[in-house]
């Protein structure tokens, strides 16, 4: 028997060279000996008391279990690995991914001459060992997904997705997630010796559906077999004794199982520091804790609002563990060359770089919700060497979920920006609508699934006065309970006995363009078919359904792009007038978790944001605090899209930047403190999740799965006619000043209104049942005299055909008018404003949005000082036939003037109740539009 006095050891047996030669690249002070024709290398693990002896099998069950009985006998090891490659079995599965057996199946046992009966058997890990790997975290050298489930096992390899054997795997082991040809052999030989804990780590290096020859010549061998390694050393460190403690002790059954409860159990049933979710696994621990710590379940990836869907690789696919591969020997060379240890980043994959030789910029489009989050997190990221040593920085900017998932379905354009490489709308059913809308090479650009940053779910947010008069946080409601209130909103608050609070008013955004407003019109779905999981087409047109949901939107008091908008306007209300006013704006609004928290922390859009007027500031008077649905409750999963367009060397940096971003300390930093919860669905790491806060951190998540595409699709198709009609009149300024060149477009601010005018009249906003009418204003001495505004379509139905107008219908003729205006004159914004308030309450529509756009390039002007801003502001605001007033700053001279550290249009925009918008640029009038209209 070998000497052993060195330290606890464990067997690591590989059955091919490639997988040897990943787990030996970890292992240090090696020597070879061979024992009975078999060639053993006994090393150490740096930074554990193991020794470790390494084996190399050769492909099959019975190699492997000759291999491990002799092992056994030669060295009585405290534990056994198999590490190597697989084929995966489910669609989730992707190359890179790490697979742990939580059970072995032999499928190669067989009966009769026909070979159709199978005798399964199977064989369970060691508990103690599964309890203990479901609990740890893997750091960047694990860059694929990490996950416990059953292994097949055979001598057979299953190359073709429909086959013989591929039948026997469905029908028999349905559950198992890899398949490969050496586990078995090693279960059956730790049984026979008994007393052997063994454990299967297998990255997957193929789908085996007919694609291994393409993936192994693509290198995928190399991507999973260093992933495996790297996670079962993970594992090793992670059970590495104290010094003085005991080794693990031979406890295991007859079946080589240990038994729970056992004393190998309490030295090693608890990881040590960063093991667990809730802090950095900063170096493999070497000491257990005290007391082990119950592990937590992970959330599925549908409690996470994330349907697993087939993945299909190119041999094109480059994963981030073959990155690490590479960049590993690389690292070495270059260490060993220069001799220094500041090469590398210990807290990276890859080598850095000085940001000032970052030629090569990976542009990600987030939400707004996290995009200030992951831009620090870059910033401290820096700059990383990528594929070919091209030094890449990361650049992050603020998208709209709804807008990017657009621009990405129809093919980016010059237009929409600066082309991502890295896309993370706010939930991953844009990218199931990106991928049902998108054809061609849009769509080879998008991937099936994507890997979550951060998590939030979506709660039924009410100031608190309100909340605790329902109950709060003792009581709980849902969808279902939403939707009696909101058909019957004048009688809801008296009915409760706070007939002061008046109607009930809800607050949604819109599903088109927003996360949280898609949830929220899902989920009622859900709440009416009395369903968590899959809604059909079907279930989306059923009458019955949509009445539902139509009574639903009854309470909205309007719509938007993002939860933004009425988080501003719930913060200006409570600025004003404290509790008074702010429940006057909004009773309930469908928002994120995280939204609430940052709200009440003093963030007046309810995200962490550096934007103008989203600063942190106090605490607001009446905080917002969180409902959690309880028959259906979403959760916004932000999750982390490579697109396929990503050029070869920022792929390696595009991966270590997800890991970077799941490691405990940089999510404790940069997201943590405005109330995300993990990738994973955790809270133990976020103290702001508490009800001080407005959150419930222990609050019971009903458990949810997104609709595919198509049925989202549907679902956004129907919409407009679901929702709250509008009742909206548009208010164009005219003034001279709109004849103005935009520099660098060679058209004039009217030129580029026109064309922008389809985002205000297409038919992708305003539906034809919506009443709309359109106004120009400039000054009354260049308009004949009298007013400064000239009526020029009077307000009604958008499909309605104008009898004066020869057929044509509201639509056209809008758009007609846009066509024909012309600039000249000043600008009479105040009289314009007061006149345009007061026809909209005498035409006021009490089951409709009443609403007023106003686009201006200019700020009163050229015309009597009455009224004034003061003037207005007091006509204009008020409860009663509330008009809201959403207005526009066109160009860059647009709304100069600060008035109490607002300009005039947000003054504006604040005393109705409404938002400002910034086209100051004036080539984003077109997206800034398509915001506007979001609200109706």
């Amino acid at each position: 028997m070998a000497d052993t006095s060195s330290g606890p050891v464990a067997v690591i047996l590989t059955a091919l060279r490639v997988e040897y030669e990943a787990v030996r690249a970890r292992l240090a002070d090696l020597t070879q000996h061979s024992e009975s024709g078999t060639i053993f290398e006994r090393g150490r693990l740096p930074g554990t008391p193991w020794t470790v002896v390494l084996a190399q099998t050769g492909p099959g069950n019975d190699n492997a279990a000759v291999v491990t009985k002799h092992a056994h006998d030669l060295y009585r090891p405290r534990v056994l690995f198999f590490v190597g490659v697989a084929g995966g079995l489910k669609g989730d599965v992707r190359i890179g991914d790490v697979v742990i057996g939580e059970r072995i199946y032999d499928y190669r046992e067989k009966q009769g001459p026909d070979g159709g009966h199978y005798r399964p058997r199977e064989w369970e890990a060691p508990w103690w060992l599964l309890q203990h790997v479901q609990r740890m975290t893997f750091g960047p050298e694990v860059a694929g997904r990490v996950r416990v489930a059953p292994i097949a096992s055979g001598n057979v390899v299953l190359d073709r997705e429909h086959s013989e054997l591929g039948d026997l795997l469905r029908g028999n082991y349905d559950d198992a997630v890899a398949i490969e040809m050496e586990s078995a052999g090693v279960r059956r030989a730790a049984q026979i010796v008994g007393g052997l804990d063994t454990l299967t780590i297998r990255g997957i290096s193929d789908k085996a559906d007919g694609g291994k020859g393409r993936a192994d010549a693509g290198g995928s061998q190399e991507i999973a077999a260093w992933c495996a390694a790297a996670a079962a050393v993970r594992i090793l460190a992670s059970l590495a004794p104290e010094e003085g403690t005991p080794t693990l002790p031979d406890t295991g059954d007859a079946d080589g199982s240990s038994g729970v409860g056992s004393a190998s159990q309490e030295v090693l049933g608890a990881s040590a520091a960063g093991t667990d979710e809730s802090g950095p696994p900063e170096k493999p621990p070497t000491t257990p804790p005290p007391t082990p710590r119950r592990p937590r379940t992970p959330l599925s990836r549908t409690r996470l609002g994330m349907r697993a869907r087939p993945s299909r690789r190119t041999r094109t696919t480059f994963m981030a563990c073959g990155a690490v591969a590479v960049v590993a020997v690389l690292v070495a060379v270059l260490l060993k060359v220069t001799g220094g240890a500041d090469a590398t980043d210990k807290d990276s994959a890859l080598a850095s770089c000085p940001v000032s030789q970052a030629h090569v910029k990976l542009h990600i489009a987030a939400s707004i919700d996290v995009s200030t989050s992951l831009s620090e997190a870059a910033e401290q990221y820096a700059a990383r060497q990528g594929e070919g040593g091209s030094c890449v920085k990361i650049e992050v900017s603020s998208v709209n979920s709804g807008t990017a998932m657009r621009a990405l379905a129809r093919g980016w354009g010059e237009g929409d920006g600066d082309e991502p490489d890295v896309w993370s709308p706010a939930g991953s059913e844009w990218l199931a609508l990106a991928r049902t809308k998108a054809s061609g090479p849009a769509k080879q650009l998008l991937p099936e699934t994507a890997e979550p940053i951060v998590t939030s779910p979506l709660t039924i947010a009410m100031p608190k006065p309100m909340a605790e008069a329902l109950g709060w946080p003792e009581s709980t409601i849902g969808w279902g309970k939403l939707a009696e209130w909101a058909a019957d909103p004048a009688k809801f608050w008296e009915s409760v006995g706070q007939k002061q609070w008046g109607a009930f008013k809800l607050g949604k955004t819109n599903p088109l363009y927003s996360t949280s407003g898609l949830n929220a019109t899902v989920s009622a779905y859900y709440a009416k078919t009395h369903t968590s999981a899959e809604l059909s087409q079907g279930d989306i047109d059923s009458p019955d359904n949509q009445a539902f949901v139509r009574d639903i939107e009854k309470s909205v008091v309007h719509y938007g792009d993002t939860t933004l908008t009425f988080l501003a306007n719930l913060r200006a209300a409570d600025d004003q007038g404290g509790a008074d006013e702010a429940l006057k704006y909004i009773s309930a609004v469908t928002v994120e978790e995280d939204a609430v928290v940052a709200y009440n922390q003093g963030y007046p859009c309810g995200a962490y944001s550096k934007a103008r007027n989203c600063e942190k500031r106090s605490r607001p008077h009446t905080p917002l605090v969180s409902f959690y649905p309880t028959d259906s409750d979403p959760v916004s999963d932000h999750p982390y899209v490579e697109l396929g367009n990503m050029e070869k060397a920022k792929r390696p940096v595009a991966r270590d930047f997800l890991n970077y971003l799941h490691r405990p300390d940089i999510y404790g930093k940069f997201f943590a403190p405005y109330g995300f919860r993990t990738y994973k669905g955790a809270a133990g790491a976020a103290p702001a999740l508490s009800p001080d806060n407005g959150a419930l951190r222990d609050a019971d998540i009903s458990q949810y799965s997104a609709p595919d595409g198509q049925v989202l699709d549907r679902l956004q198709t129907v919409w407009p006619t679901l929702r709250r009609r509008a009742n909206v009149l548009v208010v164009i300024d005219t003034s001279k000043s709109m004849d103005d060149k935009v520099p660098g477009t060679g058209g004039t601010k009217m030129e580029l209104l026109r064309d922008a005018e389809s985002a205000l009249f297409g038919s992708g906003g305003f539906a034809d049942t919506d009443r709309v009418g359109l106004w120009k204003f400039s000054n009354a001495a260049s308009l004949g005299g009298k007013h400064h505004y000239v009526p020029l379509v009077d307000i009604g139905p958008m499909g309605e055909k104008l009898a004066d107008r020869r057929g044509a219908t509201r639509r056209a003729e809008l758009a007609d008018e846009i066509d024909n205006l012309v600039p000249n004159g000043a600008t009479g914004l105040y009289g314009t404003v007061e006149a345009a308030v007061d026809s909209m309450r005498k035409d006021y529509d009490p089951a409709a949005i009443n609403a007023i756009v106003l686009l201006t390039d200019g700020r009163n002007e050229g015309v009597p000082s009455k009224p004034t801003l003061k003037d207005v502001l007091a006509r204009i605001g008020g409860p009663d036939k509330r008009v809201r007033v959403f207005t526009v700053a066109y160009g860059s001279k647009a709304d100069q003037q600060d008035a109490n550290g607002r300009t005039v249009l947000e003054e504006i925009a604040a005393a109705t109740g409404a938002h400002a918008y910034n086209a100051k640029n004036p080539k984003i009038l077109g997206e800034v539009l398509t915001s506007v209209i979001s609200n109706f």
